[in-house]
């Protein structure tokens, strides 16, 4: 009986495993009640018996039981499987690659200057404006860009783009651009266009550029004067 229950053919892969190298011990684990299997059965040559248990408990018991009849105890820790550990997350503290608030405060600015971009019209790339201007050479257009009395904001790929708003119906710029720039205290295009395209307290709620598309300077340039002290 010992012997049929133990005579279970073992399956390809433990036969494998048998026969790669000498060195392999191979450990077979019995359920409950198997002790009366065992009773009677005589151990072949080099086999020994294990009982192997993962409950402190019953490692306590067993010890007690058999004490002074077992040979060794060994303390085996299970390996994760190379699947668990291959979705283990790797220990980064995502805290680190956060912006801090000045940093959001670039960010938030960027969002800003891009949201009077659009709703001042967009922008024109250069070539769009050398027609506007009459055939104006791409030198031309930087002279007028370095000076201030053209606005040149960064576009996609940094290519710079020419917002619309600046331009009067037959292509021309508004007048007091260069003058409004100076008065800001700024060489910052963005900062520029957003004082010129938002309804401003001093002008009776009216954009600059309304007025700047009008001819009416000097209250704009005022404007602008009181705009940079404050922004100083």
């Amino acid at each position: 009986m010992a012997e049929k229950a133990m005579s279970k053919a073992p399956t390809r892969s433990t036969r494998a495993r048998r026969g790669k190298s000498k060195d392999v011990m191979t450990v077979f684990t019995m359920k409950r009640g198997a002790a009366k299997a065992l009773a009677g059965y005589e151990l072949p040559a080099g086999a020994e018996i294990a009982i192997v248990s993962k409950r402190p408990d019953s490692v306590r018991k067993i010890e007690k039981t058999f004490s002074g009849r077992y040979a060794q105890v060994a303390a085996v820790v299970a390996r994760e499987s190379a699947s668990q550990l291959s979705r283990a997350k790797p220990s980064i503290d995502k805290s680190a690659y956060e912006p801090d608030a000045r940093s959001r405060a670039v960010l938030e600015g960027v969002r800003i200057a891009q949201e009077d971009l659009r709703e001042a019209g967009g922008a024109y790339d250069l070539e769009q404006v050398r027609t506007l201007m009459r055939g104006i050479s791409r030198q031309a257009v930087d002279k007028r860009v370095h000076e201030g009395s053209l606005i040149a904001v960064p576009g996609p790929s940094n290519r710079r783009t020419y917002p619309t708003v600046q331009f009067k119906r037959d292509g021309t710029v508004v007048p007091g651009l260069k003058a409004v720039r100076d008065a800001l205290q700024t060489t910052n295009p963005w900062t520029v266009l957003n004082f010129l395209v938002n309804p401003d307290a001093r002008l009776n709620d009216r954009q600059p550029i309304e007025l700047l598309r009008t001819g009416d300077v000097a209250p704009v340039i005022e404007a602008a004067i009181r705009h940079g002290e404050q922004g100083a």
